[in-house]
């Protein structure tokens, strides 16, 4: 296929809500991409892991592809910026004397554009000299000084970022007597938890959710949990269990249920919560995995689970 789109990066804002976010250049594997969420008002990158925090979903049509949140969908306070990263090599083996495919050949040109293409973009965010310009170097790095031009304006040189020592002002009148220390201020509140939603979304709504396991999600984090709601897609009378157990004892098993006798469930409604969690095993380690199973239901196709937890890491 033909390569006709430039872009290489998306950005968009989350909205605390949508999990899957599309982009519209060609990959070729699931590691071709990279995902950084961005906070927008401090400006912390936080790069995401492949696997953990979010998978992909390459377009076997056209190009482009999505990608999917595994945790939690981005908050409104966060940019979601998904970028092309291709691996600089080639992976088109021509053979000798042998049938060279249409498709390879082809593929291996797209690949080589996708990849100028990337060069292209970071080329773009470059400092560059006007044209014709030539024989410019950078001068050797030195402590507190800044790079400008000398006074020939045909050289970069190191610059003081101290100016000229101005005239001595007059003398003072003589410090005045330190105050006596203040009392001290009465304590604070305590602050909340920082808290954090572990989602699973079970059912195509279309189908009729049958009881069964219906998957796996591993946190990268401690906490407590505080609460569990379910929200179907119609009013139904459902029950969903939850496993959870450490990565070296995977898979979860019933006998690792954490809900006792309180199992999440729908009673003819198209939602519920609790944040009671009788007999519940609330505490969640660093590197747990929760198994979501489907117990009973009768005729939703579609239900999300939300864990409420506040974190202590």
């Amino acid at each position: 296929m033909t390569i006709e789109n430039q872009t290489i990066q998306r950005i968009v804002s989350g909205d605390d809500a949508e999990m899957t976010f599309s982009f519209p250049f060609k990959i070729y594997a699931d590691t071709d991409i990279s995902v950084v969420l961005e906070d927008k008002t401090t400006e912390v990158r936080t790069a995401q892991t492949l696997g953990v925090d979010y998978s992909v979903s390459i377009n076997p049509v056209t190009e482009g592809g999505t990608i999917t949140f595994l945790l939690a969908a981005p908050t409104s306070d966060d940019w979601v910026e998904i970028n092309s990263t291709i691996p600089y090599t080639q992976t088109v083996d021509i053979p000798t004397d042998g049938n060279l495919r249409e498709e390879s050949l082809e593929n291996g040109m797209d690949r080589i554009v996708r990849q100028v293409q990337q060069v292209n973009g970071r080329f773009d965010q470059a400092v560059i000299t006007p044209t014709g310009t030539t024989g410019i170097s950078l001068p050797s790095p030195s402590a507190d000084a800044y790079i400008g031009w000398n006074s020939t304006g045909d050289a970069l040189e190191n610059k003081s970022n101290v100016g000229p020592t101005g005239p001595t002002g007059p003398s003072g009148g003589p410090a005045g007597p330190t105050g006596p220390t203040g009392p001290t201020g009465p304590t604070g509140a305590a602050g909340l938890g920082s808290y954090t939603t572990i989602q699973v979304i079970i059912g195509n709504g279309s189908d009729v959710i049958s009881a069964g396991i219906w998957g796996d999600v591993q946190v990268p984090f401690a906490g407590t949990i505080t609460s569990v709601t379910l929200l179907a897609d119609q009013a139904a009378t459902a029950a969903i269990d939850i496993w959870k157990d450490t990565y070296a004892n995977f898979p979860p098993t019933d006998a690792d249920s954490i809900t006792a006798a309180a199992v999440p469930t729908l009673t003819a409604a198209d939602k519920s919560t609790d944040s009671t969690l009788t007999g519940w095993t609330t505490a969640v380690a660093d590197g747990d995995i929760f198994r979501f199973n489907v117990d009973s239901n009768d005729v939703a196709t579609k239900i999300t689970l939300n864990l409420e937890v506040t974190r202590s890491t």
